[in-house]
């Protein structure tokens, strides 16, 4: 038989080796409540009382202290007598472990923590991944003007969306310069349109669509005509290329405008 004496109160204790050994000599004093490792003040018993003065009447036997209790031994001078309180039920050394078991338990698992951040993770670098795609897409046509080191990289994108990458259509950069409607002096029935348009954007646009509007004396429309760019470019013209960046196009346009007997015009362009 050992004793250990609780640090807080200094009540001393019978100890056994199984209790030791039950909860790694975390107990809890059954006088103060204080939880303590009683590994740390072991002491050794006092000497045993001879056998004639332990003998007593059988109905006069205290009980054996519970399994998991310390009863309180004789301190040493200076230090506060043992008493009836010093026990230490069984349920209060349980909860004296259970408060140790609770600390271990409080934090998730590494292995379980740093999954769920690995899938936040993954998960998030995915969302990000296609909401980038999304963009390129989307804005194909602006970034591979303004950002040409791309361009390469958004045609591999395309070929596998099955898309390709138009050229910018800045109507507010594309202007009519002059233009000018007359009849044709050989064919009294025809009309003929001649016009300049510029670019002044710095970078290649797509070749806009022009609208030819006939009116009559109050202005009021009377025939209207749309060309698109493959008409009215010169027979052979690479409607793809796109129209140069600050750079001029004149064009001459016929119109049979038989018997319509407009007296003015209006001209303008635009982007489907």
């Amino acid at each position: 038989m050992m004793l250990t004496r609780c640090p807080t109160c200094s009540t001393a204790f019978r100890v056994t080796p199984e209790q030791l050994k039950a909860r790694a000599g975390k107990v809890r004093c059954g006088h103060c409540s204080a939880v303590f490792n009683a590994l740390e003040t072991l002491e050794d018993a006092p000497p045993a009382v001879p056998a004639e003065e332990e003998i007593s009447p059988p109905a006069e036997t205290p009980p054996p202290p519970p399994a998991e209790s310390l009863a309180a031994e004789s301190s040493p001078e200076g230090s506060p007598p043992p008493s009836d309180a010093a026990e230490l039920p069984e349920e209060e050394a349980d909860s004296g472990s259970i408060d140790i078991l609770l600390e271990e338990i409080a934090e998730p698992p590494p292995g379980v923590s740093r999954g769920r951040v690995l899938a936040w993770s993954a998960a998030g670098l995915f969302a990000l991944g296609l909401l980038v795609v999304q963009a390129a897409y989307t804005f194909r046509a602006e970034l591979a003007v303004s950002q040409p080191d791309l361009r390469p990289l958004l045609e591999e994108m395309c070929g596998l969306l099955e898309c390709d990458i138009p050229l910018p259509r800045k109507a507010d950069l594309v202007g009519i310069e002059a233009s000018d409607l007359h009849p044709d002096p050989q064919q009294k029935n025809l009309l003929v349109l001649v016009a300049t348009l510029k670019n002044r954007a710095p970078f290649t646009q797509g070749y806009p669509h022009l609208e030819l509007t006939l009116t009559d004396t109050s202005d009021k429309p009377m025939v209207r005509k749309v060309f698109a760019p493959a008409e009215y470019l010169s027979p052979g013209a690479d409607v793809g290329a796109g129209f140069i960046g600050n750079g001029d196009l004149a064009l001459s346009l016929w119109l049979d405008a038989g018997d319509v007997g407009a007296s003015g015009y209006r001209l303008y362009l635009f982007y489907p």
